[in-house]
């Protein structure tokens, strides 16, 4: 042997062995390398960029002030009619952009596809990650300025508020799932999900406490797991404001045990399907 080739050898024998990553650590990374696109995508086109972040609640909050100004202590007995909108208004936002945000999600990403780390979920998961840290960020600057104006804002529950985000953001991802799958069949589902979200919004306790509604008719929006889980929220931040007979942190774990089991058997289900290029 030469001198040039055992050269040669110890050249590569010194080279590092790569690793294979594992299926979580290239699931992380295709995650974080999709929601940084879709940072890009949704904002850079926009000249007041991240401050639409928190100009959309504002100006929900602000026209709602204006609605129920004179009468904001009927419609929400018992905390503050600003903290009540706060935890229902951003909350439901993220619930609302997450799902309707996942219904494109296929369809935006399937040049992506292509490349066999990436998958369906991997979009809706950025997604949906990404409503939750800008949503989240939104209630924490929300907060602050209302603290800072002298509403009064309890800390003692703040591990269960803490959990309420998390619940929410998890029953959240399971109905992306389910309208992802569905929009991948018919894209008119959007128009559609438009007029729900809209009724949802006034039937979700968003903007008016349950208590105002006669009790033959509360049992039947008790349905609704949004006012659960919002009014769980509420509650945390405000004890003051007592909770309705009937508001039960376990009804609204069965809906998002059954909404995730839906959404991810959907997708095994439809998989393929959606990589597939049409």
């Amino acid at each position: 042997m030469s001198m040039s080739d055992s050269s040669n050898n110890n050249t590569f024998k010194a080279l590092p062995r790569l690793k294979p990553r594992g299926g979580v650590r290239v699931m992380f990374a295709t995650i974080t390398a999709l929601l940084l696109r879709e940072l890009q995508t949704r904002f850079g086109q926009y000249r007041l960029g991240y401050l639409w972040v928190f100009l959309e609640p504002l100006l929900s909050i602000g026209v709602m002030l204006i609605i129920f100004g004179a009468i904001r202590h009927q419609v929400a007995p018992g905390i503050d009619f600003v903290v009540f909108l706060v935890n229902g208004i951003i909350p439901f936002f993220m619930f609302r952009t997450g799902v309707m945000q996942a219904m494109s999600a296929v369809r935006s990403n399937k040049g992506l596809f292509s490349y066999k780390p990436v998958k369906p979920i991997d979009a809706v998961l950025a997604r949906n990650i990404l409503e939750l840290i800008l949503k989240f960020i939104a209630y924490i600057g929300f907060s602050a300025a209302l603290l800072w104006f002298g509403f009064h804002i309890s800390f003692d529950y703040i591990p269960q508020l803490l959990g309420y985000w998390v619940l929410l953001f998890i029953f959240t991802l399971g109905c992306s799932l389910i309208f992802m799958v569905i929009a991948d069949f018919s894209s008119e589902i959007q128009k559609f999900l438009s007029a729900v979200f809209l009724i949802l919004y006034l039937a979700s306790g968003v903007i008016f406490s349950i208590k105002i509604i006669p009790a033959e008719f509360r049992d039947y929006m008790l349905y609704n797991p949004l006012i659960h889980i919002f009014e769980l929220m509420r509650n945390a931040v405000s004890p003051t404001y007592t909770l309705v007979d009937g508001i039960s942190l376990s009804y609204f774990i069965i809906w998002l045990v059954v909404v995730l089991f839906i959404g991810l058997l959907l997708y095994k289900r439809f998989e393929k399907r959606m990589v597939q290029s049409k």
